[in-house]
């Protein structure tokens, strides 16, 4: 599988690793002392285990050939064992465990590295890698409340069949990504007939795929854009423009609740243009109708919303949002 994890995200994570692992070694370090303070003897073994692996190292360098070498190294292999069962042997004695100095790791698997023996990634790091993409996914805590398992169809009584066929498509959308045929979806429908729910339930199957998706308002995004076009230079972060540009998906909520005027409107076509030629994949939620969105936007941008996305209808009785207090 391949893995397109956030910047900042594989970097937050991997010092997390870091400080994991450092902090196992210092607190191991501290015990070793501990003993030694306790057991003077373990100075001296420590010493002489040190010169066993040296003369492992030096049987190895000189000759593998004839008897001599194989004596030679059985010696030292027996020195070192008699001289770790001595070691054990007075911690045990004194009242600790025996691997009481041992490092303790919070993953066996990889010793707090991240990664196993063979070099893979570990699960350990893959679901912290996950879990910090779906913070800095821009979704919060919905993206855990609102799954294409709790995504309940009976709200829409009348409207069941057709929002049946909405699910259906978003599930398959998400399971077969990025080897899907449509790579963006249009939603549109009136407030409160769950565009934001499925939009959540697909980024959280995506993320999980190891993918990088970033959710905003239409409002925010195309603010940022107004920021940095008259910032200074240097007063504003482009990093959060570049993750609009190269996120593998984008989820633009609201589209039509933004400031309307030049600049957005540049700006608005220019993100979606850029994003469709570099095929990284999106999903605008709007409130608005076809018909709106036609008279609300320049041709340029109604035609590639329409020609270049899946169009998927939201319908409902009332917002799902009041029937549920009901």
């Amino acid at each position: 599988m391949a893995y397109n994890y956030n910047g900042e995200v594989i970097k937050k994570v991997l010092g997390d690793f870091e400080n994991k692992y450092k902090s196992a070694l210092l607190e191991s370090m501290k015990r070793q002392k501990e003993l030694q303070e306790k057991i003077p003897e373990l100075s001296d073994i420590e010493k002489e285990l040190s010169e066993t692996y040296k003369d492992i190292s030096y049987v190895m360098l000189g000759s593998r050939t004839g008897g001599d070498f194989e004596e030679k190294l059985a010696a030292v292999k027996e020195k070192n064992l008699d001289l770790q069962k001595k070691r054990k042997s007075l911690i045990i004695e004194a009242g600790y465990g025996e691997n009481y100095a041992e490092p303790v790791y919070q993953c066996k698997l990889c010793g707090d590295t991240g990664y196993k023996s063979d070099g893979i990634l570990c699960r350990c790091l893959k679901k912290a890698l996950i879990a910090e993409s779906i913070n800095n996914s821009g979704f919060g805590k919905i993206i855990k409340e609102q799954t294409f398992k709790n995504f309940n169809l009976d709200y829409y009584g009348g409207e069941y069949g057709e929002m049946k066929e909405v699910y259906d498509f978003c599930r398959k959308f998400a399971g077969k990504y990025p080897d899907v045929a449509r790579k963006h979806l249009l939603f549109i429908g009136p407030t409160g007939l769950g565009k934001t729910h499925l939009s959540s339930a697909i980024a959280g199957e995506i993320i999980n795929k190891g993918r990088d998706v970033y959710y905003n308002s239409a409002r925010s995004i195309l603010y940022s854009f107004e920021k940095e076009r008259f910032s200074h230079q240097g007063s504003f972060d482009a990093g959060i423009i570049e993750r609009y540009m190269t996120c593998d998906l984008l989820i633009i909520d609201d589209l039509g609740t933004e400031y309307r005027g030049n600049t957005s409107a540049s700006s608005l076509y220019n993100l979606i243009n850029m994003r469709l030629i570099d095929g990284k994949n999106m999903i605008i939620n709007t409130n608005l109708t076809a018909k709106e969105i036609w008279m609300k936007y320049d041709p340029r941008i109604a035609s590639r919303m329409f020609g270049e996305f899946k169009t998927l209808n939201f319908t409902g009785e009332e917002d799902i949002r009041i029937k549920k207090l009901k």
